[in-house]
């Protein structure tokens, strides 16, 4: 190759490279730079958003806006044309987020609207809030309606002054714990106020006359019900949150329902928090008892009865033991005449009579015919139910009995005598289970002291360790400010507990056992057997919970004796 020719090659070559600063174009990764800044924004926005407007932790949405986004910016890095990927990041991820505008904006107040006309102009008028947004602003309690929306504050002043007493009732509930409110209207009355905290009744202030009718109105529409209907019993549900930020915030679903008469009307208000959705792990078993209940759930057979008083907290328990199931392997129903809660991938059946003319075993039968593989009946109610259970123990399925009962031993006796065949109910019984709910001696406000040494040794709890009980602080004990009002504890607000712990006897079957059952044999023989195996009853079991320091010797007394309970007056907040 001449010289000329190598020169004239090498020219074509250099003309065909692009000019000098055609490799970079600061148009082009100023866009991308936007893009990426307003999808990160974005999604910061609506994770946020849907955390405090929302009342949401987790959902759909948080996925759904950060991937798109995320997946459209990649695109555009990857396919070499750039309008084309410009398109493709507004053709899919501005439609996803307008998406979340359009279903956030119909479940806030026209004042937390966004991108909106009343937005556009709430910003034409600088950062000043309108009278309803702060009213908002200073809500105690957030509530959304059944259809997930905020109520709106009213524009009547009398009725602003009742929802803001109904916003009060709902923080004072929810703040001091409340599982139960019952709140009851007699005519130019005051309606008196009744809490159920950690089991126990406590009155409240009541609500003033000139309040109390504008308060029932305004817990009816926040909880989708009549607000004209006084007599009829009616049946709703709304969500509330205190607090603020994701470690204080308290997030409850409240279960409504009124009835009423001529002299007046009555609401009962039933709170759940995720705090009850418990594991076997969590209800209060001793590690011993934990260990042996985990191995008995891994036979996925026969039948397990689980008793106590009412209000014992049976249902919760029951509840727990269904979660402890793998329901994506096992296919399992509940029949229960009041669902308390959703319990997830299960099959939850409510309980009709339709006018008597459906009993609650026949019911059953209908869903065991279905071929579960796991049954809760939250009710044994008659001799077939427990019929129907034996029977489907015996064929592989496991079925959990809820049952009314003094002890474990009242529990098997009603049992057998419902079964009425005691071969059959013997072969397919697993475990019988008695509890109660102590209430958890508060940790910030209890005080110690030393045990007399011969309850020790009579409750045969070591008498070498030295170890405290602990108890509420007596009325005298508490402190009192410089104006002399007593300093209520922050955090037990004054009760001297905080929440409840399960006190649970339990009668594990084995095969010796079932025999002396199944040969008719008394049940205090049964008993003496199962003592002298190391079965502990109640009293010892909670006096193992006092000795650990969980509850007082008071509380257990109260749980474990059979009395009717008494209503206690507030303490001075």
């Amino acid at each position: 190759m001449t010289d000329a020719m190598f020169t004239d090659s090498q020219s074509l070559m250099l003309a065909a490279l692009p000019e000098s600063g055609g490799y970079f174009s600061i148009v082009k990764i100023l866009l991308f730079a936007v893009a990426f800044i307003v999808w990160a924004q974005n999604a910061a926005w609506a994770s946020n958003d849907l955390r405090k407007k929302l009342l949401l932790t987790r959902s759909m949405w948080n996925w759904a806006i950060f991937l798109t986004g995320l997946l459209c910016l990649v695109i555009w890095l990857v396919v070499p044309i750039f309008w084309v990927s410009l398109g493709v990041y507004f053709l899919v991820y501005v439609p996803t987020i307008m998406s979340y505008v359009v279903y956030r904006n119909k479940r806030v107040p026209p004042s937390q609207t966004v991108l909106t006309s009343a937005h556009l102009q709430r910003l034409s008028q600088g950062t000043r809030q309108p009278d309803e947004e702060a009213m908002h602003g200073r809500d105690r309690v957030r509530l959304k309606d059944p259809e997930g929306k905020t109520p709106p504050w009213p524009t009547d002043a009398d009725q602003h002054a009742g929802y803001q007493a109904t916003q009060d009732l709902l923080f004072d509930a929810i703040w001091r714990r409340a599982s139960d409110v019952q709140i009851d209207l007699l005519v130019n009355q005051p309606a008196s106020i009744i809490y159920k905290v950690d089991g126990v009744d406590a009155m409240r202030e009541p609500i003033p006359a000139e309040l109390s009718a504008s308060v029932f109105h305004h817990l009816k529409r926040v909880a989708g019900t009549s607000t004209e209907e006084h007599r009829r019993p009616q049946q709703g549900e709304f969500t509330a949150s205190i607090g603020a930020g994701e470690s204080s915030t308290r997030n409850v679903t409240v279960d409504m329902r009124t009835s009423g008469n001529t002299k007046g009307e009555r609401i009962m208000l039933k709170l759940f928090s995720d705090e009850t959705k418990f594991k076997v792990a969590d209800l209060g078993m001793t590690e011993l008892q934990v260990g042996k209940f985990d191995e008995m759930l891994k036979e996925n057979r026969g039948v397990v009865i689980v008793s106590g008083p009412r209000g014992s907290g049976i249902t919760s328990t029951l509840y727990a033991i269904v979660r402890g199931h793998d329901a994506f392997m096992q296919n399992i129903h509940t029949l229960e005449v009041t669902k308390a809660l959703d319990l997830e991938n299960v099959t939850q059946h409510m309980y009709d009579s339709q006018n008597g003319t459906v009993s609650y075993g026949k019911r059953l039968r209908s869903i065991i015919r279905t071929e579960p593989d796991v049954v809760m009946a939250g009710e044994t109610p008659d001799a077939e139910t427990a019929e129907l259970a034996a029977h489907a123990g015996r064929q592989g399925k496991r079925i959990y009995l809820g049952l009314p009962a003094s002890d474990v031993f009242s529990a098997l006796n009603k049992y057998l005598q419902a079964v009425n065949d005691a071969p059959t109910a013997a072969s397919s019984l697993m475990c019988v289970t008695n509890q109660r709910l102590a209430r958890v001696v508060c940790s910030a406000c209890r005080r110690a002291y030393r045990p007399d040494p011969n309850l020790l040794r009579k409750a045969n709890l070591p008498t070498d360790q030295n170890r405290p009980f602990y108890r509420p602080p007596n009325p005298d004990e508490i402190a009192v400010d410089k104006h002399g009002n007593p300093e209520i504890c922050a955090i037990c607000q004054g009760t001297g507990y905080v929440g409840r712990t399960g006190v649970f006897e339990i009668l594990m079957l084995d095969d010796e056992l079932r025999a002396l059952i199944a040969k008719g044999t008394p049940i205090q023989t049964i008993k003496t057997e199962a003592r002298k195996r190391g079965m502990m009853n109640l009293q010892e079991i909670a006096l193992h919970k006092v000795f650990e320091g969980h509850t007082s010797i008071n509380e257990v007394l109260r749980v474990t004796k059979e009395s009717t309970p008494n209503v206690q007056k507030r303490r001075p907040a």
